[in-house]
């Protein structure tokens, strides 16, 4: 009788461990998506996904880059015709997120910092490193961001 008595108890706390957990859960309520909360959590989110992107783009790895692009972009610019785009003119050597800025509530302005190598013309294959600040547009759409090309 005490093992069927304890079995229907520990049951019984099972159950309710499990409902207590389920309506904790519920109550983390998600950030609502354009807030100055969400923005603010999102930061270091873009900031990782646009260095993510010049990782790739330093590495001459194109496709990795064009998976960055948004699926509208890429539903009418093949790889093929992205990799045109770049040419071995620059040679990109490092970048760093400086600064991640809202335009709107989904949109927002990364300015990346980075360093490239560039050949000089007719001088016998002198090159000059030097550093730059590029600011790209970053669109938050289907719950992920993505790099506008435009």
């Amino acid at each position: 009788m005490v093992s069927r008595v304890s079995n229907r108890m520990a049951i019984s706390m099972a159950g309710l461990a499990c409902g207590v957990s389920l309506f904790l859960s519920g109550c983390a309520t998600p950030l609502p998506v354009g807030s100055e909360q969400w923005q603010e959590s999102q930061r270091p989110v873009l900031k990782e996904r646009a260095e993510a992107r010049w990782d790739a783009l330093i590495k001459g790895d194109f496709e990795k880059v064009y998976g960055y692009t948004s699926p509208e972009y890429r539903s009418v610019v093949s790889l093929q015709q992205y990799k045109g785009k770049y040419g071995r003119v620059i040679d990109w050597r490092m970048a760093r997120v400086a600064n991640v800025s809202y335009n709107e509530s989904t949109v927002a302005t990364v300015s990346v910092e980075v360093t490239y190598r560039v050949d000089v013309p007719g001088t016998g294959g002198k090159s000059i490193e030097t550093q730059k600040a590029i600011s790209e547009t970053w669109i938050y759409k289907d719950r992920e961001w993505w790099y506008s090309s435009n």
